[in-house]
C-alpha cells in the first residue's frame, strides 16, 4: 500500500509553482497527485488528507485523477478536511476519517464587481456551482438526499466524523483503542484563517526569477562552449 498526501490548500499547477518559490510548503496541486499515482503504479493507495480546501475546480480535477486510477483508493481524513478537499477524495473507493477530525461541507463562494445584473449572474453561477458539488457528493451510494445535503452546506459548519458518516459523506471512522472524539463544538478547535493571497506582484517576481535562471543557465552553457572551443584550438 502506498500513502500519498493532500496537505494544505489546493491550487492549480502554475500557481503552486509560484507559491512554492515564495516558500509556501503546505500546498497540493493536481500535478502532485498525478506524479504520486504514476509512482504507485496501480498499487493500492491511501490518500492522507489534512486540508482546508481551496479552488473548487482543482478539487474536481484531483477527484477525476483519483477516479481514473486503476488501483484501489482509500481516503483518510486526519486533522481536518474541508471544502474542495472533500471534493478531491469524493471518488475514492473508500472514504474514512480519524476520530476527532474536523470536516466541513459548504457552498462555493466568490467575488463579483459590477451592477445588479452582474450580481444576479454571479448568484446564478454560484448556485450552479453548488449543484455541481452536489452531483459529486450524491454520486456515492448511501449519501443522504440532495435536500439534506443542501441544508448541511447552507450551515457552513464543522461537523464530526460521526455526523459525516450519518450523511453518507464518509464510509467509516478508523477507531483507535482508547481514543474518543472531542466533546463540544468542533469549530472551537480551529482558528479561522484566510486563503493565501497570490498577488500579481508575486507572479511577476516569480516570472522574473525564472527568466533570470534561464539567462544564467544560457550564459553558463555559452561559457562552457567557449572554453571547449578554446581547448580544442589550443590542442590544434
Amino acid at each position: 500500500m502506498v500513502d500519498i498526501s493532500i496537505r494544505g490548500e489546493l491550487w492549480d499547477d502554475d500557481s503552486a509553482d509560484v507559491l512554492r518559490w515564495w516558500g509556501f510548503r503546505d500546498i497540493t496541486a493536481p500535478m502532485d497527485i498525478r506524479a504520486a499515482l504514476e509512482s504507485a503504479g496501480g498499487d493500492e493507495v491511501t490518500v492522507l488528507v489534512n486540508s482546508p480546501g481551496g479552488d473548487m475546480t482543482v478539487g474536481a480535477e484531483i477527484r477525476s485523477i483519483l477516479r481514473r486510477y486503476q488501483g484501489k483508493t482509500t481516503a483518510l481524513f486526519q486533522g481536518y478536511g474541508a471544502s474542495a478537499s472533500t471534493l478531491a477524495v469524493s471518488a475514492c473507493s473508500v472514504i474514512q476519517s480519524e476520530p476527532g477530525a474536523l470536516l466541513c461541507y459548504h457552498n462555493p463562494s466568490g467575488t463579483t464587481d459590477g451592477d445588479f445584473r452582474e450580481m444576479r449572474r454571479s448568484a446564478e453561477a454560484l448556485r450552479n456551482a453548488r449543484d455541481c458539488i452536489l452531483e459529486m457528493y450524491t454520486a456515492r451510494s448511501g449519501s443522504r438526499s440532495r435536500e439534506e445535503l443542501i441544508s448541511l452546506m447552507d450551515k457552513n459548519i464543522w461537523i464530526t466524523p460521526t455526523q459525516a458518516k450519518e450523511y453518507g459523506l464518509i464510509d467509516g471512522i478508523v477507531a483507535l483503542e482508547g481514543v474518543t472524539e472531542p466533546e463540544g463544538d468542533p469549530a472551537a478547535f480551529v482558528a479561522a484563517a484566510g486563503r493565501i493571497r497570490l498577488t500579481a506582484a508575486m507572479r511577476e517576481r516569480y516570472r522574473r526569477h525564472v527568466a533570470e535562471d534561464r539567462e544564467a543557465a544560457a550564459r553558463d552553457c555559452e561559457a562552457k562552449r567557449i572554453l571547449a572551443r578554446l581547448g580544442t584550438l589550443a590542442k590544434y
